[in-house]
């Protein structure tokens, strides 16, 4: 009885050491530097000019020039490092948030191919070609996204600051798709066509392009329309409005000008395609959009625009809004003043935003 009760309790320890080896050992990446410094956390981006690094508290860049040695542990082991850092720091909002997203860009690859990656304060993207990621968006973003949320009147946009605001949902999340074939499968499973679809954009700061059409005003007209959505809270508005408010965010004066002159000269023929139309020619849904927005803007005010869109905001239908905010019983007596405008206007006089 006694070998017997010896043996089993023999068996037991194996187990038990068995199931600690089978558990990840919390190991942190290292790199140490040209001058000696030595740094251990978890290398979450690597570039040929930079690595970055998350540590406990703060996530820092170095240049891969200045760096001695790297050594990196398996995704197993920084995970282990992460829940060592829960345990003993409370729960880590922003690498969850940033973990959450990795995990949403592996199932929007379409590819064995692993995404690269490239971080701003303001924005994360993902790529598989850095310099054109570079040339677009390196250092514009935010003012960009400060300028349109002003246009609009939004007055709580806040964009990711680890000093203001530390809210790593607030970064502004591109994902470009070097192949036509991966860009198709991108835009079928959210119901656009890749062959007429340049790029779109979607919830939580989301911006998707083909990278064959990655020029600036594309790029910066779909987060036009990511942040008037944000700031209506996704108020369902007419095409034309929707677009016309994107155009309006991106275009200058100068700009606008050729668009809104193109409405003017159907108005000045009878010929103005009705606000109610189904018509979906880019003249309609982007210019005559352009041309309301404008009208509403320069001719009535901006303080009622900002009026307009905060009663959106705060889900009121978008003719109640107009009946409430500008007197226009609908959608036909906003069109009979916008005409009206429009033939008595001269677009030479558009100047300034």
């Amino acid at each position: 009885m006694k070998n017997k009760s010896s043996f089993f309790d023999y068996v037991i320890s194996l187990l038990f050491l068995i199931s600690i080896w089978s558990i990840p050992s919390a190991l942190s990446d290292e790199i140490l530097t040209s001058d000696g410094r030595r740094y251990k956390g978890i290398i979450i981006n690597q570039s040929p000019e930079e690595v970055i690094i998350r540590l406990e508290g703060k996530t820092i860049r170095l240049k891969r020039s200045g760096l001695k040695h790297l050594k990196k542990w398996t995704k197993e082991q920084n995970d282990a490092l992460i829940e060592s850092w829960k345990i003993r720091g409370g729960k880590d909002d922003n690498l969850d948030a940033r973990k959450a997203e990795l995990k949403f860009a592996d199932s929007v690859r379409y590819s064995d191919t692993p995404w690269q990656i490239y971080e701003e304060d303001v924005f994360i993207a993902f790529h598989n070609q850095e310099g054109i990621i570079r040339s677009r968006l390196k250092g514009k973003v935010g003012d960009y996204c400060k300028k349109i949320a002003g246009k609009f009147g939004y007055d709580e946009f806040k964009l990711y600051d680890k000093s203001t605001s530390p809210d790593w949902n607030l970064k502004f999340k591109f994902y470009s798709y070097r192949s036509f074939g991966r860009w198709r499968k991108a835009a079928e499973a959210v119901g656009f066509s890749a062959s007429t679809a340049a790029a779109f954009a979607s919830s939580n700061r989301r911006v998707f392009f083909y990278e064959l059409n990655m020029k600036e005003d594309i790029i910066y007209h779909e987060i036009a329309h990511n942040i008037y959505h944000e700031f209506t809270r996704n108020a369902t508005t007419p095409e034309w409005w929707d677009e016309g408010i994107a155009q309006y965010a991106l275009l200058s004066a100068d700009e606008a000008r050729r668009l809104i002159s193109r409405s003017r000269f159907r108005a000045l023929n009878n010929k103005h395609i009705s606000l109610l139309s189904a018509d979906t020619s880019y003249d309609h849904i982007y210019g005559d959009g352009l041309s309301v927005v404008y009208f509403l803007v320069r001719e009535i005010g901006r303080d009622k625009f900002k009026k307009f869109n905060y009663n959106l905001r705060e889900r009121r239908d978008f003719e109640k809004a107009l009946r409430d905010v500008y007197g226009f019983k609908d959608i036909i007596s906003l069109e009979k003043a916008w005409v009206e405008h429009l033939k008595r206007t001269d677009v030479k006089d558009i100047t300034g935003d």
